[in-house]
């Protein structure tokens, strides 16, 4: 999402005096402005990257001490990081190592990668590994089938130029397929939707 699509979605919720919880998205949204200018009490539910070494230690063997910037191996060496740029681990200690032949053949010594946002995929992976973690995580997938059903009425180019004309298109779509919604519930649940809007 570019700086403008933001911008709109950011007026849109301070016009309807919205603020956000949770923000569902997609790993590809992990980079884009609502994740980087999020508010700290915004909570961020999204599956993390996996992370994979083949047969060696991955990352998630080593600790990271984010209060003193300070990376351990598996071993208890530390060395310190910084976010966004690789940790090398020492070479001396790296070649006397009882765990190398798990952790890497580098006659350097082992690094380890630490991505700009690596606080956030850390507490994402850690949250998808308990039970409501996952549940939350499920909750999107009511998301994804509304997105596929727009996208198949609304077609996967944009139709206009321009982003104005566009999100308003989006927007119309969005409600035909909120009143596709409302047709397919029972008429009691029908009749509480309706109080509840005629109340907003």
């Amino acid at each position: 999402m570019n700086a403008l699509g933001w911008q709109v979605i950011h007026s849109d919720l301070e016009a309807q005096n919205v603020t956000l919880k949770e923000l569902h998205i997609d790993r590809g949204y992990l980079n884009s402005h609502l994740v980087k200018e999020r508010d700290e009490n915004l909570t961020i539910i999204c599956k993390a990257w996996s992370v994979r070494n083949g047969k060696y230690f991955d990352k998630t063997a080593f600790v990271l001490n984010w209060e003193e910037k300070i990376i351990r191996c598996p071993n208890g060496v530390s060395v310190p990081f910084d976010e966004g740029k690789p940790v090398q681990f020492p070479r001396d200690k790296c070649k006397i190592c009882p765990l190398r032949s798990q952790c890497t053949t580098n006659v350097k010594g082992r690094t380890v990668s630490i991505h700009p946002d690596e606080s956030l995929l850390q507490e994402l992976r850690e949250r998808q590994t308990t039970p409501s973690g996952r549940a939350k995580l499920r909750e999107r997938v009511t998301v994804e089938h509304s997105l596929a059903h727009i996208g198949q009425w609304q077609g996967d180019r944009a139709r206009y130029i321009g982003v104005r004309k566009n999100l308003f298109d989006l927007r119309r779509m969005a409600v035909v397929h909120n009143l596709h919604l409302l047709a397919r519930m029972p008429a009691t649940t029908q009749e509480k939707t309706a109080s509840i809007l005629s109340l907003a």
